[in-house]
């Protein structure tokens, strides 16, 4: 890991570019892993448009990231993801079970090899917890 040359920035061309690459915005693990290398690897800036379109060019998307098709795509994804309450990045939803983070994976491949410590306790007291923070609408 390597932290980008400023941080926050506008990510909305990468997110963008990642739902491009996929015919119904969905895009997979080869680009989302690409798209994190960009970022989180390099200690250059993320959305600088000289390494934008090197990285556009790399990872060839199917749909043009100007579209209207992609941005609905990226705006029906954003607005799943708030719906969900969801935070962190990547963010997996399976039998409405949230496992985010790189970190997290493992615990995903545990939960969906069937693994009975999701069953317990210890897991399903997570989603009684209080909130403390909340959205502004």
């Amino acid at each position: 890991m390597q932290l980008p040359a400023s941080h926050p920035f506008n990510s909305l061309a990468l997110l963008r570019l990642a739902t491009a690459c996929d015919p119904d915005g969905e895009p997979n693990r080869f680009v989302c892993e690409k798209i994190f290398r960009h970022v989180w690897c390099t200690g250059l800036e993320g959305a600088d448009p000289d390494r934008l379109s090197l990285l556009t060019a790399d990872l060839a998307p199917q749909n043009d990231v100007a579209s209207p098709h992609v941005k609905q795509c990226l705006k029906q994804n954003t607005d799943e993801a708030i719906a969900l309450n969801l935070f962190g990045v990547p963010s997996f939803v399976v039998d409405g079970q949230v496992f985010w983070g790189n970190d997290a994976l493992p615990m995903l491949r545990a939960y969906l090899l069937g693994d009975p410590w999701f069953a317990s306790d210890e897991w399903c007291q997570v989603a009684k917890l209080p909130v403390g923070i909340q959205r502004k609408a």
